[in-house]
């Protein structure tokens, strides 16, 4: 973690100049709304995933964005005859992810890959299972830009959370949002 941190700060002393030279960083903010789909988890269901972050336009393309996102997968399908009330987990997470297009302010359309590192709190207090463990995702995303104010923000990405017994839990998110630009012409 601590080396991850120390890449990002020296990222931004070089990319420092170029932001610069463009009359300093785009800042915004967003939220969005989707689903979570989990992978090869048979006591998981798919359920839906909100979240909030903020963005920090860097140079012309990478954008840097702080994020909490909230999931709650669904509970398991009854086996055969055995009828399990269990819920479906939690979890929380909050991390940075970093963007190489959708820049803050821009007009139109933009394609964007996206890739992240952030703790993960998985929790289901049906059965008492709980791990936090550092996690990664990247994926894909789609920016329209409305207006030098206004975006829409549509994104997929995989998600892959080790856990403390071993193995992880990994899933794909599907979400759709809107971007607010700070200061924007």
């Amino acid at each position: 973690m601590k080396k991850g941190l120390a890449v990002g700060c020296l990222l931004a002393l070089l990319m420092a100049p170029s932001v610069m030279a463009q009359g300093g960083p785009r800042l915004g903010a967003g939220a969005y709304f989707g689903l979570s789909f989990p992978i090869l988890q048979d006591d998981q269901k798919s359920g839906t995933d909100f979240g909030l972050k903020a963005r920090f336009g860097l140079g012309s393309i990478v954008v840097l964005e702080p994020y909490l996102s909230f999931v709650k997968w669904g509970g398991p399908d009854p086996v055969d005859v055995v009828v399990m009330d269990i819920d479906g987990s939690k979890v929380t997470s909050f991390g940075l992810e970093a963007s190489l297009g959708n820049f803050p302010g821009q007009m139109g359309v933009a394609p964007y890959f996206v890739a992240g590192v952030g703790s993960y709190k998985v929790k289901n207090e049906a059965t008492g299972y709980e791990s936090s463990k550092l996690g990664f995702s990247a994926g894909l995303g789609l920016g329209i830009g409305l207006s030098p104010m206004f975006s829409l923000d549509f994104r997929g990405k995989a998600i892959v959370s080790p856990q403390e017994e071993g193995g992880s839990k990994k899933a794909i998110g599907a979400t759709g949002g809107i971007n607010f630009t700070f200061g924007a012409r």
